[in-house]
Order: structure tokens, then sequence, then C-alpha cells
């Protein structure tokens, strides 16, 4: 991955449009859809692309690295 330019961000500052890192992936994804799962302990931030395989999670408490689009 391309590290110029980027930065790390919580989950909730995350927007549609914005292209962030999916680790698991080594990739980038541009987010077209987010979802927040919540339950009594925490909440999990989904971030989708527009391809079937587009989508990554982070936990609230995780830092999420994100690029200029």
């Amino acid at each position: 991955m391309d590290n110029d330019n980027v930065e790390t961000v919580a989950p909730s500052e995350i927007c549609k449009g914005d292209v962030i890192a999916d680790p698991a992936a080594n990739r980038w994804l541009t987010v077209s859809e987010i979802q927040l799962m919540e339950d009594t302990h925490a909440g999990t931030y989904r971030f989708f692309g527009d391809g079937p395989d587009d989508r990554v999670a982070f936990e609230e408490n995780e830092q999420v690295t994100r690029r200029p689009a």
C-alpha cells in the first residue's frame, strides 16, 4: 500500500467516498456504504465498497488508515 499522505482516524470519522486501508487484503477501499453494529459492550463499523468482496470492519476503539481520494 502507498503510505503517502495518509492519516489515522477513528472509524466514526470515516464518510462515504473516503479511501481507507483494508489491512487484511493489503489494499485500499473506497467507501460507498457504512453500517454501525452496536451491542451493550461496543460498536463495530462496517465499511463497504462497490464490489462483492469490498468490505472491512473495525471496532470503535480501533484506528482506520485513510488517504485522500
